[in-house]
């Protein structure tokens, strides 16, 4: 399924795109979404990056589905090819910034996925895991499944969205694509449980083996054969100048 990259726009000119066209909203009129982000927010990047994949074989994962804009989207765009798979995970109960005092109605909106995803030409390509993904995901890796596609907008918290990247990286297929949501919500005041935290830490660790495809609202990587090879330290002690962990304060 590898592409060649096409000549990257910066954020300032994805921004500038129409993103509220009538064309845009016609064509979606059929479903309901209260929350339509990913609508205003990110479907011109997808229609650049994932858009030119459409009529290929694909088995695509979504950690994290909530209204099904996204998922609706990928049914009706890159579901074409008859063997064409998507498989979605959510627990349908809401993340920590959902809980107890939130303005979201978590049961209207697993009413509502199951609505439109629906009305979706493809949806019976759909498999629903409704689950926590630290579950989902290990089973996923027991099946040996793996994905051309993944998209990470399940938790927000930095541990969580950590091990969704980590465990998907295990099912993406080199030259697969991964994508972040959310790179840079600031939900709470500490950083230890922003997403940003976690992103950042994973690429530092998965350096070797990507391709950054786009880095703006979401992050696009592209998972590339190992490009850095590792190099034995000719050091005799193995250590650090610095001793024990930095940036502990």
């Amino acid at each position: 399924m590898a592409k060649p990259i096409q000549k990257q726009q910066s954020s300032a000119e994805i921004l500038k795109m129409p993103h509220h066209s009538n064309g845009r909203r016609l064509e979606r009129s059929r479903f309901e979404f209260e929350h339509p982000w990913f609508d205003d927010e990110q479907r011109p990047t997808w229609e650049k990056h994932a858009g030119p994949l459409q009529g290929e074989k694909l088995n695509i994962l979504e950690v994290g589905c909530f209204e099904g804009c996204a998922t609706t989207w990928i049914l009706d765009n890159l579901m074409n090819h008859p063997e064409s798979r998507l498989t979605v995970i959510d627990t349908f109960e809401g993340g920590m910034e959902h809980q107890e005092g939130s303005m979201y109605d978590m049961p209207s909106i697993e009413r509502r996925f199951l609505s439109n995803t629906s009305k979706c030409d493809h949806a019976n390509k759909l498999r629903i895991i409704k689950s926590k993904s630290d579950d989902a995901l290990l089973d996923l890796r027991r099946e040996r499944t793996c994905f051309d596609l993944v998209y990470i907008d399940a938790s927000h918290v930095a541990m969580d969205v950590l091990h969704d990247a980590v465990v998907c990286w295990r099912l993406l297929s080199v030259h697969g694509l991964m994508v972040f949501d959310d790179v840079s919500w600031k939900g709470y005041l500490e950083d230890c449980y922003n997403p940003r935290v976690a992103i950042e830490s994973f690429v530092a660790c998965v350096k070797q083996e990507i391709q950054v495809v786009e880095n703006g609202m979401q992050l696009w990587l592209r998972k590339t054969e190992n490009c850095i090879p590792a190099t034995a330290n000719p050091d005799s002690g193995l250590v650090y100048p610095e001793m024990g962990v930095r940036n502990l304060e």
